[in-house]
């Protein structure tokens, strides 16, 4: 069963249903359960009829939420219910496998983990191209208990496993674990333990083993995991290989996580160490998302000296590089995963984001993520503040990186318009330069970037357009009547605008060519123009009111002159 969200947890979305309706649905699941296990001797799921397959999917959705939630009393609730035959319990999980995830992912009890063992079977942890122990290390939350658990069900198979799934790279359990927690030493000892020093041999898909993993603290950490074990050459080997180690990959990358910046700089300036370690350091990929160090460092904007020296030495291709949410270096620069209000150096991020596009030019600007989002997309998402990178963007890609739309249809302006406090000069900087073409843009909720205007921001955009009509006036003027245009419609194919009745006038005299550049449009090429229809309104309105004035003061001379 798919679905098009996420879990819930650690999330401020609502939830489609709380513990009390899930409680009420499994209360009614309860009471069918006789009479659906009555037809146990059926064979597969094939074979279930349509009562049972309404219990299936019923109780499964009721699964999902309680899961999605973290609801694990619940769904422990359905795991150990003996009224419920296991073969049952299998189809639920089989039909919604979410919930599984969910359990190793989010951290659910031990409890709920020997439950799925005990009703999908022992041999399932390691079936398929990842692991149950695998997934749960992933995430921070896995206790002692579960990897306990999994490892004693698996043993040293399981521990040295590399998983294929296609975000593990073919790590390990061990590489997971110090890639992504490297506090929790009870499970890193546990796994050193069971797969023996064959673990430290391990390569995985980008050329890593477990010493590349390890920081300072886990280097020494590992040395003591290895004393402990019988001296053959073998362990000799990796304790001297480990001692003559001065700077892991992880090393590196914990610098740049704790923004030790000149700590960074000293192992760039530092002959004594290889170019090829180096760069190796530098691609290094956290277990978690798969990003690469020096994303991390323009996450964090760090400094542009710095910045220079990575791209000169690992060159602009480098820039390209991807984790798993399809993040460019420049994406990574506003790290949107802190949220729009997160404190950035606008100045830095400035200079980066410069010295990014002058390197990879406008291939790299028009870039997009995973979620169809180019690096102006999450320039938007942090209010526009950072009004110099929005119009350096601009300039270099121009209107196709305006109207871009992201995987839910919504363009850079979109996201700026739904800010609480959007950059005002940014809104009307993105009108100046998308015009109506931008405008007309709707999403996938059908909506153009101005349903989601304040009311505030759209009295300002009015006022400011108001005053923006003295520079304007050239475009207001019909190149055909030379009137000050009523009724606005534009050429799309050419964004030259007429008045309504002085295109159809054209069409019929001069057939479907534009009267200005000769481009040939169809019906369906001529829109209204709504943006400059407003600025005409005015325009037409001050035009009146300066006749009047004129008159005014004509009619006032004349009986001045009466005197």
């Amino acid at each position: 069963m798919q679905h098009d969200s996420r879990s819930n947890i650690d999330e401020d979305s609502t939830t489609t249903a709380g513990p009390q309706e899930i409680q009420e649905v499994l209360n009614d699941i309860h009471n069918v359960t006789v009479g659906v296990n009555a037809s146990e001797s059926l064979g597969d799921s094939e074979n279930l009829e349509e009562n049972e397959w309404d219990w299936v999917e019923q109780t499964s959705e009721a699964m999902y939420e309680a899961c999605s939630q973290g609801d694990w009393d619940t769904f422990e609730k359905f795991l150990s219910d003996e009224s419920i035959s296991k073969r049952k319990k299998r189809l639920v999980l089989e039909e919604e496998e979410d919930c599984r995830n969910f359990a190793l992912r989010y951290g659910a009890p031990f409890a709920v983990i020997k439950h799925l063992v005990d009703v999908e079977g022992e041999e399932m942890i390691s079936k398929g191209d990842c692991s149950w122990l695998h997934t749960a290390l992933m995430y921070y939350r896995t206790t002692f208990e579960v990897a306990k658990l999994l490892v004693d069900i698996g043993g040293k198979d399981l521990v040295l496993m590399q998983s294929n799934h296609p975000e593990h790279r073919k790590r390990t359990a061990l590489q997971i674990t110090l890639g992504v927690c490297t506090l929790k030493q009870n499970i890193i000892s546990l796994l050193v333990r069971v797969g023996g020093v064959e673990s430290f041999d391990i390569v995985d898909e980008d050329g890593y083993q477990v010493i590349d993993y390890c920081n300072e603290s886990n280097k020494s950490a590992m040395i003591s995991y290895l004393k402990d074990m019988d001296q053959n050459d073998d362990v000799k080997r990796h304790i001297e290989l480990i001692k003559s180690v001065e700077f892991t990959p992880m090393q590196i990358y914990d610098f740049i996580a704790q923004c030790e910046f000149d700590q960074l700089r000293d192992f760039l300036d530092n002959e004594g160490i290889s170019r090829e370690t180096k760069m190796k350091c530098l691609r290094f990929k956290c277990a978690r998302f798969n990003s690469s160090t020096f994303h991390s460092f323009c996450s964090w904007c760090g400094p542009l000296d710095i910045a220079e020296r990575v791209i000169d030495m690992m060159g602009s291709d480098f820039l390209f590089a991807r984790g798993n949410t399809g993040n460019t270096c420049l994406h990574a620069t506003c790290p949107v995963e802190r949220g729009a209000d997160a404190i950035l150096d606008i100045e830095d991020q400035h200079a980066l984001i410069t010295s990014f596009v002058d390197s990879a030019g406008a291939r790299l600007v028009k870039e997009q993520n995973n979620l169809g989002r180019t690096i102006l997309h999450n320039l938007m998402i942090f209010h526009g503040r950072n009004f110099d990178s929005i119009k350096l963007l601009v300039e270099v890609a121009g209107i196709d990186l305006l109207l871009c739309q992201d995987r839910y249809g919504k363009t850079a302006f979109h996201i700026l318009s739904c800010q609480d406090e959007p950059n005002k000069d940014a809104i009307l900087y993105l009108i100046d330069k998308g015009g109506s073409r931008l405008l007309d843009i709707e999403d996938k909720n059908g909506k153009r970037a101005e349903h989601y205007w304040s009311q505030e921001l759209k009295e300002y955009i009015e006022v400011s357009n108001t005053r923006a009509l003295p520079a304007l006036s050239d475009d207001l003027q019909c190149p055909v009547c030379f009137d000050t245009m009523s009724d606005i419609h534009i050429i799309t194919k050419c964004c030259h605008r007429f008045c309504k009745k002085c295109i159809d006038k054209a069409r019929k005299s001069n057939g479907n060519s534009c009267p200005v550049c000769r481009t040939n449009f169809s019906f369906q090429d001529v829109r209204k123009d709504p943006l400059l229809g407003k600025f005409a309104t005015v325009a037409y309105e001050n035009e009146e009111r300066v006749r009047a004035l004129e008159a005014e003061l004509a009619n006032l001379k004349r009986k001045h002159n009466e005197l």
